[in-house]
């Protein structure tokens, strides 16, 4: 995540309750091993108007009602299955790290795509943090044309540091060994100041020029602590929405957006949050659904 200092507040609480999926009743057969190692991507780029999404781990019939209180075209769980249930957005998979390949994500991907009909799937998610994938360009690279064999559009890793140098090795070492990635993923957790996040996204599109998802983005305050919670205002996470959902529609690269929620008590990004403890939506939230 785009931020002074890895984080203080660890997201592995927030980003490991993706729901598994059961397979109960799904007829798919799992397809047989994959030969071709660089399969080109079969399907075509996003609709522009389908962008807006979110990331949910959704543990509970609560998380259900969530998501489809948005108004989102599709979400992700950072998680390779997909719900025992069925859902109107849009579903991503991700391959959340080396250990998912090793367990055999990229074939149960695979085998639900008569389910889920993604077209898409993200990389690894900050490899570059340690107490996230924690992933060597090195061994991101060797487990790369796994993904490839799904055949599915691929969006690079996420780093936490999205202007680090580990993105940058990757996809020299990619293009290198001719390795295919088809759009580029980044997180970022800013002021709310829109119009330098807004240069932050168009600078990533010009240095690699491929398509821009944006995965994981909300205000936060690096700052902040329990006793001393952020200095940004409900108003102003507000501002900072209108203006980057509207930036974001209008560059033509960005294929799709994900606002990252927290608990309304984090000090960090709770001003940021969509939902209440209950699950109905906060003020951001509301304005996240109207947009």
């Amino acid at each position: 995540m785009d931020r002074r200092d890895f984080l203080r507040l660890s997201l592995g609480a927030s980003t490991g309750l993706a729901l598994t999926a059961s397979g109960a009743g799904l007829a798919v057969a799992k397809p047989g091993p994959i030969d071709q190692r660089r399969v080109a991507a079969n399907v075509q780029a996003i609709p522009r108007g389908a962008r807006k999404g979110v990331g949910l781990a959704l543990g509970d019939q609560q998380g259900i009602k969530q998501l489809d209180s948005l108004n989102v075209n599709w979400f992700y769980t950072w998680g390779a299955d997909y719900p025992d249930v069925r859902l109107t957005p849009g579903f991503v998979p991700m391959i959340w790290g080396g250990g998912a390949v090793e367990r055999g994500a990229v074939d149960d991907v695979v085998a639900e795509l008569g389910t889920t009909h993604a077209r898409e799937l993200l990389g690894f998610n900050e490899p570059d943090h340690p107490e996230q994938s924690a992933m060597s360009v090195a061994s991101a690279i060797s487990y790369w044309p796994e993904l490839m064999a799904s055949g599915l559009r691929l969006g690079s890793p996420s780093p936490a540091k999205v202007n680090g140098t580990w993105l940058k090795q990757f996809m020299d070492q990619a293009a290198k060994k001719k390795l295919r990635v088809d759009f580029i993923t980044m997180h970022s957790y800013p002021s709310p100041n829109s119009r330098a996040f807004l240069n932050s996204v168009q600078n990533l599109h010009n240095r690699y020029r491929k398509p821009i998802w944006i995965t994981e983005f909300a205000v936060a305050d690096w700052d902040a602590t329990p006793g001393q919670p952020s200095r940004y205002s409900e108003q102003q996470v507000m501002a900072f929405m209108r203006e980057t959902v509207a930036g974001l529609r209008r560059m033509p690269f960005v294929e799709r957006f994900a606002w990252k929620t927290r608990a309304e008590g984090d000090p960090v990004m709770g001003k940021s949050a969509l939902f209440h403890k209950d699950g109905s939506l906060t003020r951001v939230g509301q304005l996240y659904r109207s947009l």
